[in-house]
């Protein structure tokens, strides 16, 4: 969103602190634990509300990996670096746990499901339950004959599934609050727009309509919004919709899924919600062209689409109780990315970036979060730089 002139109204006031984040999601308020932790100052600063983007709106699946089976991942990004990223994601469920997950009253420990309809992805699940045998990730096949009794597989259409027996479901907006329910000594300004960032001696200033903040160092956190602020990461981060549909089964049988299934190589995802709710998600593989944008909105085709899809595999016989959408940042290869920004407008080198999670903040974002910090402060080693797509050229 753009702000005109006269909405540039004079600041009530400038607060100071060490590091400023910009963005109030997931990513965003992890980040600023990990500086709290550290007896740093830091101050967040959200243009709407705390989870009011893409951290808000998702199916609130904390799973292990990404929704790509882990056969394909080691294809397109290497064994290494797929073992890695795997391994990063139960991390970032085992840090959200002690960091009480667990108590919030969404929360629910689910196995995630990766269920083929049929080849090549039935194949590809039997070397990926290989695979992640081999490299110690806890796994194992259900097969139509031990499948459980729920409406996805009564439907006939699932071959085969891997199964993640440690994965969650949660509300994601829980997750959000406690987030920020840690945080005891970080204010987080709400309806502070960010509209510009100036160079004030060796500090930055940023400004917003309720207050400036100057600091040392400012971490952007929007993930699918961070062009708008930093144009050096257009074309690298690519703002990608996807639109979400709620249900209630006529049939309080067809509520009851026992895990939360991912389709057709991720493209789409399925999970039992509470109420007797059912949440399908995806179909932006279809309709891609049309789905990378950044406007927050529905469509006909992809809600259609989605509707074949609880039709064919779940009920015909449902009422929609929910509609909406959510913008993600994507990254060439799926993964984070954390960089130093080469924000032309500034001489200071002291502006941040981490996001691209392509989907997955639920299931990375505190760790890459809490991480990002630490490579800011401390320039640690990171696999999230902008170098990696430099090496691969």
């Amino acid at each position: 969103m753009t702000i005109s002139l006269w909405q540039r109204t004079p600041t009530h006031e400038t607060e100071q602190c060490d590091v400023a984040i910009i963005g109030a999601g997931i990513t965003g308020l992890s980040a600023a634990i990990e500086l709290e932790s550290r007896g740093i100052s830091c101050i967040v600063l959200e243009a709407d509300y705390a989870g009011s983007k893409a951290s808000g709106r998702n199916a609130g699946y904390l799973i292990r990996g990404a929704a790509e089976n882990y056969a394909l991942a080691c294809k397109h990004l290497g064994r290494d670096t797929a073992r890695f990223l795997w391994e990063w994601t139960q991390q970032n469920l085992i840090g959200l746990r002690q960091l009480g997950l667990e108590s919030t009253p969404g929360f629910a420990q689910r196995p995630s499901c990766v269920v083929a309809l049929g080849e090549p992805e039935h194949a590809e699940l039997i070397e990926s339950h290989r695979l992640m045998t081999e490299d110690g990730l806890h796994v194992s096949l259900i097969s139509e004959q031990d499948a459980p009794d729920d409406a996805l597989w009564r439907s006939g259409k699932p071959t085969i599934g891997l199964l993640n027996p440690e994965d969650a479901v949660c509300s994601p907006i829980d997750l959000v609050q406690l987030l920020a329910a840690t945080l005891t000594a970080t204010p987080v300004f709400e309806q502070a727009e960010v509209y510009r960032l100036e160079d004030e001696g060796n500090r930055i200033r940023i400004r917003t309509r309720p207050v400036d903040v100057v600091c040392s160092r400012v971490l952007v956190c929007t993930n699918a919004y961070a062009s708008q602020l930093l144009r050096d990461l257009e074309g690298v981060i690519t703002p990608n919709r996807g639109q979400m549909l709620a249900i209630r089964p006529d049939d309080p049988r067809d509520a009851s899924l026992e895990f939360a299934y991912y389709l057709n190589h991720g493209s789409e995802y399925v999970r039992a919600a509470p109420g007797g709710q059912i949440i399908f998600g995806g179909a932006r593989t279809y309709h891609a062209a049309h789905e990378q944008t950044s406007a927050d909105d529905i469509s006909d085709e992809v809600q259609e689409h989605l509707e074949r899809f609880v039709r064919e595999l779940i009920t015909e016989h449902y009422r929609v109780t929910a509609r909406w959408s959510g913008i993600m940042g994507f990254s060439p290869d799926g993964m984070p990315v954390i960089t130093r920004s080469l924000v032309h407008t500034l001489e200071n080198p002291n502006v941040w970036f981490c996001g691209g999670l392509t989907g997955h903040g639920m299931s990375m974002g505190y760790q890459t979060g809490r991480h990002a910090a630490r490579v800011m402060l401390e320039d640690e080693p990171t696999r999230f730089g902008l170098d990696r797509f430099a090496r691969a050229e």
